[in-house]
């Protein structure tokens, strides 16, 4: 079990309290209800999960954490449909635990990876939690109580932020000691049968639950010593023997996966990372070609893209990616390409080549993020974006550009939105021409802070871009972009919004003639 916080910590969880207790009126308190809704345990787990990235001693190596969410995945996937995208974490602590706030955010102590002693006992903790988040065991428990506790713990990653004593610092153990959720024994004992059926599914033994517990209790002789998502009631042996019962009422398959070589090769670089030799671990190095091959052709590419000739510089970097394909530059070149035209496939591909050659390099994290966001792969966006998130500096434009795209993987940008003539109100789609048409939104709450630049490009029916705004939020928080339809082309029309180059919103609308 997690130690005792210090007293400095105690004290700032009880200002937390009063944080926590005042930080809603009673019209928009999220508990007045006695329930909590998908949406508001998606805003609240956000807001928590964002003040976990920034306090607790996460593990930010991209290597290793595709490798465990990829295992994640492959349990989340057996588990759909779900309302949440799920992000599997890492925090830099030994001890044997994990534990979820709910909402689609599960983090593992580095202590479980290293120990672990195949990938199926691996995978058994993933699943167990995963299966908190998908009986929302958290959202559910006490008639809201847990909600209470995690908006209490914003509040006092708020304090420490403030400049408050310095054994507020000590903040991941005070998360770790309020997160260490005593599930009821109903939610233990559901969540442990679900991890199994999770398992079974996705082709992995589930006796690696088992066998992980069994590792648990030899390593903590003193049963005050074990986390307590597993010390919980029934006692931890009954446990165990519940979760070979339902092993064995499974009539699990013989030849579901136990081993997984590369579990070997990443804990073996966790450890590097953990503990680097002298020097640095070299886990990073910067990948290495030879610049007097590609140069010259990334140069003749250039050239053709400034002239607007960009399917022959394609063939210039093609060339140039065939003769000396470690240059990530090559890759970013073709991804730029493929942006352009909107081909986010295209894009996706090249980015993925330069993720490869050059994994830690944040910019090239966020802008495959957002080729997955585009492509509505939220899950991947999400995965790349709180990498890159974690490698650009507090505060800079670049962590805000990527904390947007975080939020709007769960929120909309716009709470309403529509098309009228100028001088009306509500929503139409028919409309005469040479009336003055305009698109109105107003903002989400959430993305107030960030006062983002819209781009509202409007399409005649040929794709052709007829008129084109960048436009800002005014002081109410409402948008507008106005397009005088006075001799355009008769037919379907297309009015495209973007928000820091990606898209947050569309329309259609028809544009008929202005006489019989």
């Amino acid at each position: 079990m997690t130690a005792r916080p210090p007293r400095s910590l105690a004290a700032a969880l009880a200002l937390a309290l009063a944080l926590g207790g005042c930080a809603f009126s009673s019209e928009n308190n999220p508990l007045s209800s006695g329930e909590l809704s998908i949406e508001k345990e998606k805003e609240i787990t956000a807001d928590v999960a964002s003040q976990i990235r920034e306090h607790l001693p996460l593990v930010h190596d991209p290597i290793l954490l595709a490798y465990i969410n990829e295992l994640g995945q492959e349990i989340v996937a057996v588990t759909e449909p779900q309302p949440f995208v799920y992000r599997f974490a890492l925090i830099d602590d030994d001890s044997l635990n994990a534990f979820t706030i709910g909402g689609g955010y599960v983090y593992l102590n580095t202590g479980v990876m290293e120990q672990a002693g195949n990938v199926s006992e691996l995978v058994g903790v993933i699943a167990h939690e995963v299966a908190h988040v998908r009986r929302r065991h958290i959202a559910r428990r006490n008639e809201g109580q847990t909600l209470a506790m995690l908006i209490n713990m914003a509040a006092l990653a708020a304090v420490a932020l403030a400049g408050a004593d310095p054994g507020l610092l000590m903040l991941g153990q005070g998360i770790n000691v309020s997160l260490e959720l005593k599930h009821s024994r109903a939610a233990e004992s559901e969540a442990d049968r679900e991890a199994i059926g999770y398992m079974v599914r996705a082709d992995y033994d589930p006796d690696g639950l088992t066998r992980f517990f069994e590792r648990l209790v030899a390593a903590h002789p003193d049963p005050g010593q074990i986390p307590a998502y597993l010390y919980t009631h029934p006692a931890v042996k009954e446990r165990i023997a519940a979760t070979r019962v339902d092993i064995a009422r499974a009539d699990v398959p013989r030849d579901l996966r136990r081993d997984d070589p590369m579990l070997a090769l990443m804990q073996t670089r966790l450890a590097r990372i953990l503990s680097p030799p002298p020097g640095g671990s070299g886990l990073h190095a910067a990948p290495e070609f030879d610049r007097s091959v590609t140069d010259p052709l990334i140069e003749q590419a250039e050239a053709q893209r400034l002239v607007g000739r960009n399917a022959a510089a394609d063939e210039f970097l093609a060339e140039a990616e065939l003769r000396e394909p470690n240059d990530p530059r090559v890759a970013l070149r073709r991804a730029d390409l493929a942006e352009e035209r909107h081909d986010w496939e295209a894009a996706r591909t090249h980015l993925q080549r330069a993720f490869e050659l050059d994994p830690a390099a944040p910019l090239v994290q966020h802008r495959l993020g957002v080729a997955h966001l585009s492509l509505d792969n939220r899950t991947q966006a999400a995965f790349y974006l709180e990498q890159a998130a974690a490698g650009y500096r507090p505060g800079s434009l670049r962590r805000k550009r990527v904390e947007f795209d975080l939020s709007r993987l769960l929120f909309p940008v716009l709470d309403e939105s529509g098309i009228s003539g100028s001088a009306e109100q509500g929503d139409r789609r028919d409309f005469r021409r040479g009336e003055r048409i305009r698109w109105w939104a107003g903002i989400s709450n959430r993305f107030t802070s960030y006062n983002p630049e819209l781009r509202v490009v409007w399409r005649d029916p040929q794709g052709l871009k007829a008129h084109v705004d960048r436009i800002r939020m005014n002081p109410l928080g409402n948008f507008s972009s106005e397009f005088d339809s006075s001799g355009a082309v008769l037919g379907i029309w297309t009015v495209e919004i973007e928000a820091f180059s990606t898209p947050v919103d569309s329309f259609t609308f028809r544009l008929y003639a202005d006489g019989p």
